[in-house]
């Protein structure tokens, strides 16, 4: 009788526990993104029930708040270098560049609890470092007009830092000191693989993803080589087979496809 007492209980605790980590997010039917402060409260929480992650801040930032780095992989060794030595591939995911493009927000939020609770298999051979949010001050100043052509959230961040700077522009210049950070994170990271989640601003791409990549012609040799006709092709089969199809992001500047449209320039500055 005891066991059949117990049972209920249980999983009680257990759809407790999962209900205590969704998002903001999943607790508004997708109609709503974390500010900035309830994203760093929901990664200390996660962490605290999960000893496999380890959050470190790095600098400051124009806002007057460091830059948080949440690192997982497989083990109890939550250490770049050590992951480096282990041969395991090591990828620095960046958020919030522009805070009014807050869907990989949330989506690194949902994807790293995934990972721990083991609803997404988590390869033994990767580790991930997350920066939850990189344009604070963006974050911070919250509206629902500046993003007029963009289907949601009800409130979100805008483009400018603290001091109205882009900070996608700002990465050779390092005017702000949001990059400064930055830079801290990318040489203790040291990343194989380094994603910046954008959001289109409206434009009306007919796939829900679009994937924009590092030149392959500029990486030039092997690694080019594999950029392009292995790493590329792997990606567009794999969310083909999920049913997210993607395409390339693209520039379509003026009103006539027939004339084409250009890639991506993939300057320095970004």
């Amino acid at each position: 009788m005891k066991k059949i007492i117990f049972l209920p209980f249980l999983l009680l605790f257990i759809r407790i526990g999962a209900q205590k980590h969704t998002t903001v997010f999943e607790q508004s039917g997708g109609k709503e993104t974390a500010t900035y402060a309830q994203t760093i409260q929901w990664y200390q929480e996660l962490a605290k029930t999960n000893t496999g992650i380890t959050i470190k801040t790095f600098g400051n930032t124009d806002a007057g708040y460091p830059l948080h780095l949440v690192l997982y992989s497989k083990g109890k060794v939550q250490d770049p270098i050590q992951w480096h030595k282990a041969g395991k591939v090591v990828l620095l995911i960046n958020n919030g560049i522009h805070p009014g493009e807050p869907d990989g927000i949330d989506a690194s939020m949902m994807l790293l609890r995934d990972l721990v609770t083991g609803k997404v298999n988590m390869p033994d051979n990767l580790a991930i470092g997350i920066i939850p949010i990189y344009n604070i001050g963006g974050s911070l100043n919250r509206n629902s007009f500046s993003r007029v052509n963009q289907d949601g959230p009800i409130s979100y961040g805008f483009r400018g830092n603290a001091q109205n700077l882009d900070l996608n522009r700002d990465f050779i210049k390092s005017d702000s000191r949001n990059a400064k950070a930055f830079v801290e994170i990318f040489q203790f990271m040291n990343p194989d693989l380094f994603m910046d989640n954008h959001v289109s601003d409206g434009a009306d791409y007919q796939h829900t993803m679009t994937l924009l990549t590092t030149q392959h012609n500029k990486l030039g040799g092997p690694i080019g080589d594999f950029l392009h006709d292995v790493f590329e092709p792997a990606l567009y089969k794999t969310m083909e087979a999920k049913q997210w199809p993607m395409c390339p992001y693209v520039n379509f500047f003026g009103a006539n496809p027939d004339r084409g449209w250009d890639a991506f320039y993939d300057a320095p500055r970004y």
